[in-house]
C-alpha cells in the first residue's frame, strides 16, 4: 500500500517537518502515528496522501514511486481514487446540504450518482446522519461535519485510508461505528494510516504504532511491544505546583534513595509532574508523597493508573506526549 524510505520534508520557511522516516503499511495493516504538535504527524500524512512532494527520500504508493517528480496531475488523480482522507478540520460547501456535499465528493472520485447513493446509505445510517442530510452544512456542528467527512472519505471504497484525529468530535455511538467499519475494511485488506494522540484509540486500532518526535521516529512496534518497554508496573503521577527541572532528578527523589520505597523501579520528572513506576501498586504512595513534600513541593493531585502509550513516549523522549515540539 505505502512504503517510505528515509522520507524527509522541509517547509519553505526552513522548518523541518520530517526527517528520514522509514515506514511501511501493507494490506490489512493499521498504522497509528503519535507525537506532540509539530512532531511531523500531519506532514507524514500529507506526504503519503500526495498533498506534498516527498524530498529527499522515497515514497511508494501501491507499488509505484511517488515523489518530487510527481507533478503529473493525472497520476495524482489516479492515486487519490485509491485513497480516502479524513482531515482534522472538515471543509465543505456551506450552502450545500450534507447529501449534496457528499455527492460532490463522490463525483470527484468518479462515482456515478446511483452508486454513490447506495454506498452512502449504510455510512450515513451508521454515523447517525440520516436526519441531517437535507440540511445545509453551515448548520452542522463540528461533530456532524466530521461524520460527513468520514462518509465522504469512505464512499469510494478506498484501498488506503488516511485519518488525522478521526474520532475527535464524534459521539460514542459514532466512534464505535467508525471503528467497526475500519475493522471490517482492514479485514478485507484495506490499510489505514492514522494520526492521533489518544492512547486508548491507538491501542484499540493499531497493529503498528509509530512515535514521532521532532520529525524523527523514536519508537516503532505493536502496542504490546511498546508497552512492554514500560513493564508490568503501576504508574503513580504526582502533579506538583511549579515546574520541576525535567533534566535533573533531586537526589532525594532519585531511584534508590533511602527516602523512597525499594519497590519504585524508576522515577522521572517532566514539567509539573513526578512519575514513579511501582512494582507494588499504590502501597508505595505514602512514602512517595512524604518524599515529595519533604522537598518543599506542593502537591496538586495524585493519579494512579496503568501505563499507556503516552508513557512509552515519555520514556523515550523525556517529554509529555501532549506537549509542544518545535
Amino acid at each position: 500500500m505505502f512504503e517510505t524510505a528515509e522520507l524527509s520534508f522541509t517547509y519553505p520557511s526552513g522548518r523541518r517537518g520530517l526527517g528520514k522516516v522509514s515506514l511501511k503499511g501493507a494490506p490489512g495493516d493499521r498504522v497509528v502515528v503519535m507525537g506532540p504538535n509539530g512532531s511531523g504527524k500531519s506532514t507524514l500524512l500529507r506526504l503519503v496522501s500526495t498533498e506534498l512532494p516527498s524530498r529527499p527520500g522515497s515514497l511508494e504508493l501501491f507499488g509505484e514511486a511517488w515523489g518530487s517528480s510527481g507533478s503529473d496531475s493525472r497520476k495524482r488523480r489516479d492515486l487519490r481514487k485509491k485513497i480516502g482522507i479524513v482531515q482534522d478540520t472538515p471543509v465543505h460547501v456551506e450552502d450545500l446540504t450534507g447529501m449534496e456535499n457528499g455527492l460532490l465528493f463522490a463525483e470527484l472520485y468518479g462515482l456515478p450518482r446511483a452508486e454513490a447513493l447506495a454506498a452512502f446509505a449504510p455510512l450515513f445510517t451508521a454515523l447517525g446522519l440520516d436526519d441531517a442530510l437535507h440540511v445545509p452544512t453551515r448548520e452542522y456542528s463540528y461533530g456532524m461535519k466530521k461524520k460527513l467527512l468520514i462518509a465522504e472519505a469512505l464512499v469510494h471504497d478506498p484501498d488506503l485510508i488516511i485519518m488525522d484525529e478521526p474520532v475527535l468530535g464524534l459521539d460514542p455511538p459514532s466512534r464505535a461505528a467508525l471503528l467497526r467499519t475500519l475493522e471490517e475494511r482492514t479485514g478485507k485488506g484495506v490499510c489505514t494510516l492514522t494520526a492521533t494522540n489518544e492512547p486508548a484509540l491507538a491501542q484499540e486500532l493499531a497493529t503498528t504504532v509509530v512515535l514521532l518526535h521532532e520529525g524523527e521516529v523514536v519508537a516503532l512496534g505493536s502496542p504490546a511491544e511498546l508497552l512492554a518497554e514500560v513493564g508490568n508496573t503501576t504508574l503513580i503521577e504526582v502533579h506538583v505546583a511549579g515546574a520541576p527541572d525535567p533534566t535533573k532528578i533531586d537526589p532525594a527523589l532519585a531511584k534508590g534513595s533511602a527516602q523512597l520505597p525499594a519497590d519504585i523501579v524508576s522515577i522521572r520528572q517532566i514539567p509539573g509532574r513526578i512519575i514513579a513506576e511501582s512494582r507494588s501498586g499504590s502501597d508505595v504512595l505514602p512514602q512517595l508523597v512524604g518524599a515529595v513534600l519533604a522537598e518543599g513541593l506542593r502537591i496538586e493531585r495524585v493519579e494512579i493508573r496503568e501505563p499507556d502509550l503516552t508513557d512509552v513516549f515519555t520514556l523515550f523522549t523525556g517529554q509529555a506526549l501532549g506537549g509542544e515540539s518545535p
